[in-house]
């Protein structure tokens, strides 16, 4: 299912996919926040989703500007992406823990301004292929802050 999406279904369908893992506990969630600026707005609330419970837990951002202004964080591993792809999508995929009941996924790329086209999903399958595909695109993480670097954990 493909369609225009508008904001408010896409915040309510990766609330309903971070109260998922919120509830069972463990897993992997990733989310993608398009830019830095954005994740500063939601740091709390994955960082409480990392502390808080056995998530694994991954955000996905591009710098606005440098230099990088990283939100500060224990609950999760940041992503530093400058590729168009992270600019351009709001995504939320969580694991279900490899119970396939559990699995659920948000994905979306924005076409115009505040204008978003894509899907959520429950399909097991798919979420495995979005999550093979941020794991083998994205998944390689530095331990300290440089800049040269695609990403860091914080």
């Amino acid at each position: 299912f493909r369609s225009i999406v508008s904001i408010r279904q896409m915040f309510m369908a990766s609330r309903e996919i971070e109260d998922r893992a919120w509830r069972v506990g463990s897993g992997e969630l990733h989310a993608g926040f398009q830019t830095l600026d954005v994740l500063s707005g939601q740091t709390e609330t994955y960082d409480q989703l990392g502390t808080q419970t056995d998530l694994s837990v991954h955000a996905y951002a591009a710098p606005v500007s440098e230099p990088i202004s990283i939100p500060e964080s224990d609950g999760f591993t940041l992503h530093v992406e400058r590729e168009d792809e992270i600019k351009k999508t709001w995504f939320v995929v969580y694991d279900g823990d490899d119970v396939d009941e559990n699995k659920c996924a948000l994905l979306a790329e924005e076409r115009g301004d505040d204008e978003y086209y894509g899907f959520w999903t429950y399909n097991p399958q798919t979420v495995d292929y979005l999550l093979g595909y941020l794991q083998s695109t994205y998944g390689r993480v530095e331990s300290d802050d440089s800049t040269d670097n695609d990403s860091v954990s914080v």
